[in-house]
Order: C-alpha cells, then sequence, then structure tokens
C-alpha cells in the first residue's frame, strides 16, 4: 500500500477499530490492511501477521502523538 504507513499492530481486531476510530475522531485517514479477513476469522490474525493500522505518510506523525496524548489522559487509568 504505497504512500501508508504502520502506525500500530496488535492482536486484537476491536482494539484496532477503537483505535481507527480514535484517529478518524482526530482528522486521520486510517484503515485496517484484511479488516473483513479479522472481523470473519479472528483466529487467522496471528497467521497473517497481527492486525495492522495504517495512516497515510503525512499523518503518520500526528497519528503518534494522538495515541502519545490519548495514553496520557485520564480515561486509559
Amino acid at each position: 500500500m504505497e504512500g501508508w504507513l504502520e502506525v500500530w499492530r496488535g492482536s486484537l481486531f476491536n482494539e484496532a477499530q477503537f483505535l481507527k476510530s480514535v484517529l478518524e475522531g482526530s482528522g486521520i485517514e486510517a484503515q485496517i490492511p484484511d479488516e473483513h479477513m479479522h472481523g470473519a476469522q479472528p483466529h487467522l490474525s496471528i497467521a497473517i501477521g497481527g492486525v495492522r493500522l495504517l495512516v497515510q505518510e503525512k499523518d503518520a506523525q500526528k497519528a503518534r502523538e494522538v495515541f502519545k496524548s490519548f495514553s496520557r489522559s485520564p480515561l486509559s487509568s
């Protein structure tokens, strides 16, 4: 996927969906490659290297900042 960078990788599809919504709420376009496969066959996620969250290259730094500020919020305790 040219022009897109991975900003997160994990094993839980629902966690990726949540983080995608956090990014989109911050105005950052994000996508989960193989999203339909992860939803239909979640046990295969590990076999393909986990669930990945991608953003456009130009938004990668902003996405990392959103994750940092989100992880320091009072709601994350």
